[in-house]
């Protein structure tokens, strides 16, 4: 198996530079590099340069993943206002994800634990898709903070007695760019479940937001006016919603679960999952039969009638109409316990329209 390896750099608070850009072109003279990213994939070797220094100097998202199942999205983030000590809660020693403060920046760096074998049907892997959680994370939002912890249990590197960090609101309503993470880490739907259980809902609070905006005092509006003059380029609302979350954050009332009592539950969600999947199955195929029932009924009552719209849908090459109206026919003498009286009609309209091989090729194949 021929080697394939895809290595995307974004950057998003600033463009680069033309120094920074025939810095990158040093690095890769096969690369696509704009002043926004920087893209290439390698059949034979690698990028010659560390990705996470790349990250630290010139960009703020990248992500890599190659034919053989490796996979890795790291995300930049300005270190000021971030509650660290939630955050690093959510990211164990023993990774797999791993989380890493260097100067002013928090780099972030979410990897599955146990690689498996790439699904061929997968689709690519995107970036775009992932970004988002940048902004989420900046604005207080740790439910992707919480799934990379969720990786760490999958990949059984937290032990059982540890108990969780803070369960963010909103487990049970993730946002698009969490559920992309969520297929990311290849996370278990059962465990998945089994966190968000008795939490409460992500509800929209934009006007209490705009509220809370709205009655600063005039020397606080000020600061943050000032901000925005400082640092045009500082994502000032995300610094604002922030803000307001960790003055507004509720009180959990929960208490904080281990990872042996997380299991228990997934393993009682999974249960129940297969429980659920097993009745909504049985309720399809009762409905089916049902379903057949009735067109066997209807059709038993002009059974000469079916065979002549049989044989003309043959003669006229209406085939996939026809393999359907046969498969009821058949159906139909199963359920009367005339088998062979079907046969002997069949092999009698075979002998007629012989030729119609479209037809009988199809109902070979349909055996």
């Amino acid at each position: 198996m021929s080697e394939h390896q895809v290595y995307e750099f974004v950057a998003l608070d600033r463009p680069l530079t033309a120094k920074q850009l025939v810095e990158l072109r040093a690095i890769s003279t096969r690369a696509e590099i704009t002043p926004t990213r920087f893209w290439n994939e390698y059949h034979r070797g690698g990028l010659m340069a560390d990705p996470a220094q790349l990250l630290l100097r010139y960009f703020d998202a990248h992500l890599y993943h190659s034919n053989w199942g490796d996979r890795w999205l790291m995300l930049r983030l300005p270190r000021e206002g971030l509650d660290m000590k939630a955050l690093k809660a959510c990211f164990p020693a023993r990774g797999p994800s791993t989380i890493t403060v260097s100067g002013t920046s928090v780099l972030l760096d979410f990897q599955v634990g146990d690689e498996e074998p790439p699904d061929e049907d997968a689709p690519p892997a995107s970036l775009a898709a992932l970004v988002p959680l940048r902004t989420e994370l900046q604005r207080g939002d740790l439910r992707g903070a919480y799934l990379a912890w969720l990786g760490a249990v999958q990949a059984g590197r937290v032990a059982s007695s540890a108990k969780e960090p803070c369960v963010p609101e909103g487990l049970g309503t993730l946002s698009a760019a969490q559920q992309a993470l969520v297929a990311w880490l290849r996370l278990d739907e059962d465990l998945l479940a089994a966190a968000a259980h008795g939490g409460k809902k992500h509800e929209d609070d934009s006007r209490a937001f705009r509220a809370w905006v709205r009655d600063l005092a005039p020397k606080d509006q000020m600061r943050w006016l000032l901000r925005a003059v400082d640092a045009p380029e500082r994502p000032l609302g995300s610094e604002l919603l922030r803000a307001f979350r960790a003055e507004h954050a509720p009180a959990s009332h929960r208490p904080a679960r281990t990872v042996h009592e997380l299991q228990a539950l997934m393993v009682a969600q999974q249960a129940e999952r297969e429980r659920a999947e097993s009745a909504r199955a049985s309720a399809a195929t009762a409905a089916a039969m049902r379903r057949l029932q009735r067109r066997l009924t209807a059709l038993s009552r002009d059974v000469d009638g079916a065979w002549v719209r049989l044989e003309d849908r043959v003669a006229a090459s209406e085939y996939d109409e026809a393999v359907k109206l046969a498969e009821n026919l058949r159906a139909l003498a199963a359920r009367d316990d005339d088998l062979a009286g079907f046969a002997a009609r069949f092999a009698a309209l075979r002998g007629r329209q012989s030729r119609r091989r479209g037809f009988f090729d199809r109902w070979k194949l349909r055996d």
